[in-house]
């Protein structure tokens, strides 16, 4: 059974249409990742976003898939191997999370207290 956003996109705000592409704890994390333009095993995004389950970025590798944003490719070997690579849809959102990174870091001090230090 294939997962259904209970919200639809709203397709006449474009702020909306963003968000829901992007929205998943780990979508930007995820096109971070693949940045580099070299095409990446589900076992390697794994090992790069440990806190994340292998169920969960699967969901949102398949949903990313969909959206256009990763290619996959599955070669025809067994056992099956499958590598996504960031589409130049999905390379086209990478402003965006560069933004996201740099205003992280120009309030890591806020959210130091908020939340305690980083963890070596």
């Amino acid at each position: 059974m294939a997962y259904e956003k209970k919200i639809p996109v709203d397709l006449d705000c474009p702020l909306r249409l963003t968000m829901s592409l992007i929205e998943s704890k780990w979508k930007s994390c995820i096109l971070d990742e693949l940045r580099s333009g070299n095409a990446m095993r589900p076992s390697e995004i794994h090992k790069c976003l440990p806190e994340a389950t292998p169920r969960v970025l699967d969901m949102q590798l398949k949903e990313m898939v969909e959206d256009g944003l990763v290619g996959k490719t599955i070669f025809p070997e067994l056992p099956p191997r499958s590598e996504y690579m960031i589409t130049d849809l999905g390379k086209s959102l990478l402003p965006i999370i560069d933004m996201m990174l740099r205003w992280g870091e120009e309030h890591y001090d806020v959210f130091e207290k908020k939340y305690g230090s980083k963890t070596p």
